[in-house]
This record gives structure tokens, sequence and C-alpha cells, in this order.
């Protein structure tokens, strides 16, 4: 049976529940009957695969066995680990299979798949617990989870197995009102701090709480202004920005909104002295928050105070449009100049409560939140139906940018098809009927930053012709 066509890759392979997906390296003449009948003892098989070359048909030397049980899963990893099986000769080395995004470790067998965590009542003391569990297996250690101060417990507890399988058959059997899950590994075996957790410790760390050490802690050259605007991710609501801009003393009033029309967000953070607010420039322009999405950060100019007044007259604005309005309606000769321009200057507030911008401060596709290189004019696309000359594989961590601006800004170099990304995927492609267009499009955009997300633009692999059915009537058709 050909698995291939069920599972694309290794990520979207059923694992529930919990770690009953086994992976094996075998020979590679290995075949998925000789697995079948030795793993079968151990349960119910709910499928196996053997990933293979996609040009020579030939097994990879490894297999992903899917048990429909936990404990199939522990025992058949306990029991045939460096076992060799009828008809090969090179002993099977078996562990629970990963996803891609998971980094397995020697620790991992001691911390993953032997420690269960649990809620119990807070009156339940490490005893009671031990009793409980060890009719599952042999318990080495119970460790009820305390308050720090109080020393009070919190209501939860790690259980410690010898064996996973042990730990497995707790996972499945003991009471459901412990709600035991896996444990993650212990603080002591953490992933290293990333690059984001760094930055933000540093800044938060960096804060002073007293106005009157401000000018000498913070280090900075004050300028000539209080506020500073800044535009960021749309997705962070106004208590994110609000903990954000917080971190820098002196935060007296920050006003955030979403651009809808251009899908970013934008705002101003106002300080209570010039220092507060150069220091804000200073450390927040560029921090990613969320990771991977830059925050940009500018002394207020008069631009965005126009903006943010143009909101404060919006009672002015609407007062002047009614009285013009019936003023014409009951005037044998109304002001049709009057009226005009009580309706040009509402059309100028709507402009800009729905784009983000007037006239006077048009949309510039070289915003460093937009794009952050200098990009050509736009294009027309090239017809759908075009022959594909060459693709670019586009990588954007953590999320796309909106399909709307990528597609503004792949057009600019002439004759894109069309520019897609994969559902609940940071990847996608644009499609060029020139291949000159790709590699401009290549040239200036790998590393630049669209809508905040830095992109990286390589040439694609061609298009792969159409799948046949079997491996066996490709090889037989050429």
């Amino acid at each position: 049976m050909d698995f291939r066509r069920k599972h694309k890759n290794d990520d979207n392979f059923n694992e529930s529940p919990t770690y009953s997906r086994l992976f094996v390296v075998t020979e590679k003449k290995v075949t998925e009957d000789q697995l079948r009948d030795a793993f079968t003892k151990f349960g119910t098989l709910e499928d196996i695969r053997i990933p293979r070359d996609h040009n020579t048909g030939e097994s990879k030397g490894i297999a992903y066995i899917k048990f429909s049980k936990t404990t199939e899963a522990a025992a058949a990893m306990e029991e045939m680990n460096l076992k060799v099986i009828p008809n090969s000769n090179r002993p099977l080395k078996v562990m629970v299979a990963v996803n891609r995004s998971e980094i397995q470790n020697d620790d991992d067998y001691d911390e993953k798949y032997r420690r269960l965590f649990i809620t119990i009542p807070k009156t339940m003391s490490e005893k009671e617990i031990k009793d409980e569990f060890s009719e599952f297996g042999h318990v080495e250690y119970i460790r009820v989870q305390r308050e720090r101060d109080s020393g009070l417990p919190k209501g939860f507890a790690y259980v410690k197995f010898t064996k996973f399988s042990e730990a497995a058959r707790a996972y499945e059997d003991c009471d459901p009102k412990y709600r035991a899950i896996f444990a993650l590994p212990k603080t002591s075996n953490r992933r290293p701090e990333t690059t984001f957790e760094t930055n933000i410790n540093s800044l938060a760390s960096s804060s002073i709480g007293s106005k009157a050490s401000l000018i000498s802690a913070m280090n900075v050259r004050p300028g000539n202004y209080t506020k500073v605007n800044f535009m960021c991710s749309p997705y962070l609501t106004q208590v994110h920005v609000d903990r954000i801009f917080d971190i820098v003393p002196g935060l007296v009033h920050c006003q955030y909104y979403v651009d809808l029309m251009r899908n970013f967000g934008k705002g101003t953070a106002s300080y209570s002295n010039p220092v507060s607010a150069a220091y804000a420039v200073e450390k927040l322009n560029k921090f990613e928050y969320p990771p991977g999405v830059k925050i940009f950060v500018r002394p207020a100019d008069s631009k965005f105070d126009q903006h943010e007044q143009n909101f404060t007259n919006i009672p002015n604005v609407v007062n002047n449009l009614k009285s013009a309005i019936n003023a014409t309606a009951n005037s044998a000769s109304p002001d049709l100049a009057q009226l005009a321009e009580a309706i040009a200057e509402a059309s100028k507030l709507i402009k800009i409560a729905t784009t983000g911008v007037n006239d006077e401060n048009s949309h510039d596709s070289n915003d460093l939140n937009y794009c952050s290189v200098k990009l050509p004019a736009p294009q027309p696309l090239a017809d759908i139906d075009s022959a594909v000359a060459k693709r670019c594989f586009l990588v954007c961590k953590p999320q796309p940018p909106p399909l709307t601006v990528l597609r503004d800004v792949f057009c600019r170099f002439g004759d894109l098809i069309n520019v897609y990304t994969l559902p609940n995927k940071t990847v996608g492609y644009a499609r060029y009927a020139k291949a000159d267009a790709a590699d401009e499009a290549i040239r200036v955009l790998h590393g630049a930053e669209i809508c905040g997300v830095r992109m990286k633009v390589l040439e694609a692999d061609d298009e792969a012709p159409p799948k046949r059915a079997r491996y066996s009537d490709r090889t037989s058709t050429y």
C-alpha cells in the first residue's frame, strides 16, 4: 500500500493519542509486512508508513508506526528497540516520533516519557499520591508543587515512573480527576533563551522607576518632542501596545488603531518628558513583537500631529457639513461653494479614518512598515494562463503579509502570473511568465521587510509534473 498518498509530510501524520506514533530506523530492504508481523503483537496498528525516495522509489531506511494507544506504543518501543527482526541483519532503532518543530535529545526519554503532570486536591499528601499511582508501576518520586512564599500546595504535582510503559498506563487509566498529561522537560533542560526573550528581558530590566533618575539612567540625548509615532503588527491589541510602551517610564497616554485598508497597526505614545520619548525611540524602534515582526518607532512629526488633530476635529466637521446642507436646502440661491468646501473637508476626514492617510501624507510604497526597499512602479499582471518561466520561493515568518500587499510588491517587476502562500504555512510562491522578472524580484526583495516581516525570496525548483498513481506506472512510462 502506498501511504504517500495519505500523508504529505511528517507533521500531518496523526499523533493522537499522545506519543502513540513510533519512529523506526531499519534496513532499506525491510518491508511493511515484516514490520507489521513484528509489531502487531503489541496492539492495534492504525498505520505504517515507509518514506521512499521520490526518484528511485527505494526505501529511506526509516518507518513510522502508529498505534491506537500510548500503552501499545510504549510496550513496542521498550521491547523492540535494538532487536533484530526475521530476515534482517540490522537491529531496529525504535523511538517515539516527534514533529519537525521538536528537538529530540538524550534526556527526552527521562524527561518526556516517564513523568506525568497531574492536578490534585491541595490537601492531598505525597504519600497518598504515591499509593494511588503505584498500581501502575514503580514510582520513583512524587513532587508536589508549592508556593514559593507560603509553602502551601499549588494544586498540582509531578509523578515520575521507572518506565515509559508504566507512565503510559497511568496516563490512560488513572482517575480522570487528575487530568494527567505527560510533563515537559524540567527547567534545567529547557531550550536556550531566544533572541526575542533576551531582548524583552534586558529591556524590562533596564527600565527605571524613579523620575528623578531618568536623565542620568537612560543616557540619551532628548529631542524637542514628547510624542512618538509607531507602526506595528495589526494583530496586537491595545493592551499589548500599552504594556510595550509602558516599559519606558513616563508614559502618559497611548493611542492605537488598526489601518484595515493597509493592514497594519499604527498609533502615538505620549510621554511626560523628552527624555522618555527619546528613550522609547532608541529602545523600541525595530523591536520584534510578536517575534519576527518589527515595531517601527519615530519621533512625532507634523504630519502625524495633523492626523491626530483631525480626529479631534470630527464634531466641527460634522457641524459644518450639516450647516451647509441646511443652508442649501432652505435658500433660494444656495452657496454651492460653501457646500463643496464642507463636503471636501468631510471627505478628507473619511479618507484619513479609513486609510490612515490624507492628500499631504499619501501612501508611500517605500514606507518602512510596507517595504524596506525601493520599489519600481506597479505593472499589470500577466495572463493567468501564461506559461510559468520561473518561480520564486517565499519564506515569511512568523506569518505572511496580506496577499494584497504581496501582489502589489511582486507585480512591480512585471509579468507576475500570481503570488500565493500555503494554508497555515509561512511559505509561498510567486510565479512569473518571464525569468528575468523573477530574477529581478529575487535580487531586490531577498532580505527585504514587507509589513515588518523579513522575507526570504529564493529561486524555486521547477514545478513537478503531475504525479502518476503508482511508482511502477511512472517507471514503465519512461
